[in-house]
């Protein structure tokens, strides 16, 4: 079967959740809310549809990125494997769809940004000329 990419875009539904598994690797869960826009004629105005949530996770450094810099109600994008998800609920059976994040940052139709690269736990840091004199 072949994979389903997407891309989408929302808001943060939650705060994101991070788990660390017995093997030290991690994932970052959350969700987001996104609600499709038409523009009624009748009343020559826009109005909202449905609101589809969509469950995300974040593997490896992606995790770590996204737990320390999305919160709720940001708006996202969002870019990976689309996974259908299907569970029981109080004997009813229920889908989710979930997606497997490649790529996830902010959408800056909404607001301003900045980057900065993490550091990460392998490279000692940098040390000024009085600190190594020391």
């Amino acid at each position: 079967m072949n994979d389903i990419h997407i891309t989408l875009t929302g808001n943060v539904a939650a705060p994101p959740r991070q788990h660390t598994f017995p093997d030290g690797s991690r994932v970052t869960s959350l969700r987001v809310a996104s609600t499709s826009r038409y523009f009624d004629r009748d009343s020559q105005q826009w109005c909202n549809g449905e609101t589809t949530y969509f469950g995300i996770r974040c593997f490896r450094g992606l995790a770590d990125n996204v737990a320390q810099s999305i919160r709720a109600g940001q708006p996202v994008v969002v870019q990976g494997r689309l996974r259908i998800r299907e569970f029981t609920h109080e004997g009813e059976r229920r889908f989710l769809p979930e997606v497997e994040a490649s790529s996830l940052g902010h959408d800056l139709r909404w607001g301003l940004g900045s980057f900065s690269k993490p550091q990460r736990g392998g490279a000692a840091p940098v040390l000024g000329r009085q600190e190594r004199h020391e």
